[in-house]
């Protein structure tokens, strides 16, 4: 699950990265652990020799957005923003003896203006393919994929012309599917990160604030983070971190909601195995079937796959143990199409 960090030179989108690999970065790619207090309430009961959380892959070689340049979207961007999933956009509303990369510090205009270069690049891909299947004779077919894409595109493309991301618009499965094949960047999830000063660390900006809650209300992600506060709470061993935090008023960093929340428009949930050997979170899709969770472990087991013995982790809790749940009847088997649920505890049996 690969999610590039963008934003415009001097945002601190490389402090922010630093700050979510929790001083564990080495280069620009890291897995980030996921931050779930039931996967670490699950541990300290389990004990296992091995404790394996759910990650993430933050990529920050997505070259930094330069104001004023011919072309404000490199090609080097594109070509590494369209190979991730989801994109962290990083604006920049914090004073500093730093110019800004415009005259001003404007979170707002920033964050508008790489949604429009965004819209602008997918604008530009829609209307070349359109011009050529106007020449293509399959086009005028009924039924044939051409025609089909024809006729999607030609729907998008006027919400596109008004500034309307694709990840607004409505799609079919099969739609979505088709856009997926050209990598439109404007149909990616976006998490917005305001990276204010630390002044404003507890309380946020004011005058982000509504801000906030408008994105929040459309669907899309977003944040009051100080990333140099943040970098500074992952440098700091783990015993040390909550009584820095404490002092801040802070009941945990905020890079950790950021990383959530990036999980979140994922459209990924977690499920656990549990054994002394290891114990594991991993990353399912919402509405994947246990047929599907059973081969997020290994091909192998799923296709041996009988059935899985699942309890949820609230009831795992009121058990106090997986054989706890086992016995008082508690965990339950169901067969492959078994939709997994968020905080499901699974154990799969097989024919190997």
């Amino acid at each position: 699950m690969k999610v590039g960090v963008i934003g415009f030179s001097l945002s601190g989108k490389s402090t922010l990265y630093r700050a979510a690999a929790r001083g564990q970065a080495k280069g620009d790619v890291t897995a980030v652990p996921v931050p779930d207090p039931r996967f670490d309430q699950i541990v300290a009961q389990v004990q296992p020799k091995k404790a394996t959380p759910a990650s993430i892959i933050l990529h920050d070689d997505v070259p930094a957005i330069e104001a004023g340049s011919r072309k404000m979207l490199s090609q080097r961007f594109l070509d590494q923003a369209r190979n991730v999933d989801v994109l962290l956009h990083v604006v920049r509303a914090f004073d500093s003896l730093v110019a800004p990369y415009h005259d001003s510090v404007d979170p707002i205009r920033d964050m508008e203006t790489v949604d429009v270069e965004l819209v602008l690049s997918d604008l530009a891909i829609m209307e070349t393919r359109l011009e050529r299947l106007n020449k293509m004779q399959q086009s005028r077919q009924p039924g044939s994929p051409e025609y089909t894409e024809q006729a999607l595109f030609s729907r998008l493309k006027p919400a596109l012309e008004n500034g309307t991301p694709l990840r607004d618009q409505e799609l079919s499965e099969e739609e979505a599917k088709t856009c997926r094949n050209y990598q439109f960047l404007s149909a990616k999830e976006i998490v917005v990160a305001f990276n204010i000063d630390e002044d404003s660390t507890v309380d946020g900006r004011a005058d982000l604030n509504d801000r906030v809650v408008e994105l929040r209300e459309k669907g899309t992600q977003a944040f009051q983070v100080c990333a140099t506060i943040e970098e500074e709470i992952a440098q700091l061993a783990p015993e040390d971190q909550p009584e820095f935090l404490e002092s801040l008023g802070l009941s945990e960093p905020a890079s950790a909601k950021v990383v959530r929340a990036i999980y979140d428009a994922l459209g990924l949930i977690t499920f656990f195995t549990i054994g002394d050997h290891e114990t594991r979170a991993w990353p399912l899709h919402e509405g994947s079937s246990a047929v599907k969770a059973a081969h997020t472990i290994h091909s192998d087991i799923a296709r041996g796959f009988i059935r899985a013995e699942v309890v949820h982790f609230d009831q795992y809790v009121e058990a106090g143990s997986v054989d706890a749940a086992n016995k008082s009847g508690r965990m339950k088997l169901e067969g492959k199409e078994y939709v997994v649920q968020d905080g499901d505890l699974l154990r799969i049996r097989n024919k190997t």
